[in-house]
């Protein structure tokens, strides 16, 4: 019997099946965007090692202002449309802070995107290995983020699991729940980021289908972006490449991911010299950031409890006042934020 603390016969399971993601999140989503998903791993903001929540800052010009500086100078970066690149990224996977260096404009940041979603959930939920009395239990166990097995129907009741190869690997009920708690999905890492004006920040696509747009009344949702801050958007952005935008405008943007928006991905930053916090700038100019998410619709019903991009914006986690004061804030401390809500 496989020890469900054991996570050898997990660990090895291929990365996130593309064919069950692809159905699933097109009907979630309702959108041209699919998932191509794989396990992913935290990240965080790289200005340098030890102070992830400072930098340099760079010299932007105001929003929608003419540059007139050299191609490597913030202010050469569009301020609709940034700068893409389709790759190779310096600054991808574990690479260190001297990875700047290699990019132009230096950037002053970086944020990481994200999937975390265990390809063996999607394979137990596809072969119908749960019971929905089973399947209720794991849900109900999980919701603050901790596994009590004594809690679940069966918890050492081994499933065997088809792999793509034909063979299959073994997994109990409470390894499931296990891989269910500790997934976080689709997320920016990290999720909230303090900035002076001006400063350069780097997204990069760690895994496949993410772009970054904010909340605005000319992308047909509720405006959240300071006064006077244009509707910017990047490309989708392919795994191994990013995109740079220069933050100038001081005050708070709601940004989310236009494919996984119903999944909770958003990210928050505040622009500011530290002279105070400027509060949220939010107007009923269209569709607010979705109050529910959809995650368990792509989990065959498996519910991992990760909050909805309204309720993520809305913690205390990323309330302006905390990003400002601890630099940046990881998306799990957003999770386990939810979670211990209750």
């Amino acid at each position: 019997m496989t020890d469900p603390h054991d996570q050898s016969s997990t660990d090895d399971w291929p990365e996130t099946d593309a064919r069950v993601a692809r159905r699933t999140v097109l009907k979630a989503a309702g959108a041209s965007a699919a998932l191509l998903g794989t396990t992913g791993v935290a990240a965080q903001s790289r200005p340098s090692e030890d102070t992830p929540g400072e930098g340099t800052p760079g010299h932007g010009p105001p929003d929608g202002g003419e540059g007139g500086k050299t191609s490597d100078s913030p202010a050469a970066l569009d301020p609709l449309f940034g700068k893409p690149s389709a790759g190779p990224n310096p600054c991808g996977g574990d690479a260190g802070p001297d990875c700047f260096e290699d990019i132009s404009p230096t950037p002053d940041y970086e944020v990481e995107l994200h999937i975390d979603l265990p390809g063996l959930l999607f394979a137990v939920v596809e072969q119908e290995l749960l019971s929905v009395e089973t399947l209720n239990s794991i849900n109900e166990d999980v919701a603050d983020g901790e596994v009590t097995p004594g809690n679940l129907h069966n918890p050492r009741t081994e499933l065997e699991v088809e792999q793509p190869d034909g063979s299959t690997t073994g997994v109990t009920v409470e390894g499931v729940a296990r891989l269910l708690a500790g997934t976080v999905g689709f997320h920016f890492e990290p999720a909230g980021l303090h900035v002076e004006p001006g400063s350069v920040v780097l997204f990069s696509a760690e895994t496949p289908d993410h772009g970054v747009a904010p909340y605005h009344a000319r992308h047909g949702r509720q405006n959240r972006v300071p006064d006077g801050v244009g509707p910017f958007a990047s490309p989708l952005i392919p795994v191994g490449g990013y995109w740079l935008f220069c933050f100038s405008t001081p005050g708070v943007y709601d940004c989310y991911c236009p494919p996984h928006d119903p999944f909770g991905m958003v990210f928050r930053v505040v622009v500011s010299d530290g002279e105070g916090v400027p509060d949220p700038n939010v107007e009923n100019t269209g569709r607010p950031p979705p109050g529910a998410n959809e995650l368990p619709s792509v989990l065959g019903g498996l519910d991992p409890n990760v909050p909805s991009s309204l309720a993520a914006l809305n913690s205390e986690a990323l309330a302006p006042a905390t990003i400002v004061e601890d630099g940046a804030v990881s998306w799990e401390t957003v999770v386990a934020s939810h979670r211990s809500d209750g």
